[in-house]
């Protein structure tokens, strides 16, 4: 086992949840309905329009932001720094311990 193995198991990545998987999601699925949606354009709805199919084209642009959003979380995950965890811990249970003024003012 590397050195960098080991370094990677000991920050582990937080992505579940991370707010770029979320948004390439929902950019995928309104890309995938568009592409969809624009097969059934007729030609009297193109002729509207001036013959371009915009839900083709806007489909195909949400679909490239999602690919750009899930490879960007991929390529660059979050990493959780174990140790200042710790110290942020220690420093809310320190301050949840110490005594409240009474009166409500600060001197």
């Amino acid at each position: 086992m590397s050195e960098n193995d080991v370094q990677e198991t000991a920050k582990p990545k937080v992505s579940l949840f991370d707010i770029r998987n979320i948004i390439g999601a929902l950019l995928g699925i309104y890309g995938v309905v568009l592409v969809v949606v624009s097969f059934s354009t007729s030609s009297s709805d193109l002729a509207k329009v001036s013959g371009i199919n915009a839900n083709l084209w806007v489909g195909l642009t949400l679909l490239g932001f999602a690919v750009f959003f899930i490879g960007w979380a991929v390529l660059r995950p979050i990493e959780v720094d174990e140790a200042q965890v710790e110290a942020d811990k220690k420093a809310v249970e320190e301050a949840a311990h110490r005594p409240h003024d009474e009166g409500g003012t600060v001197a």
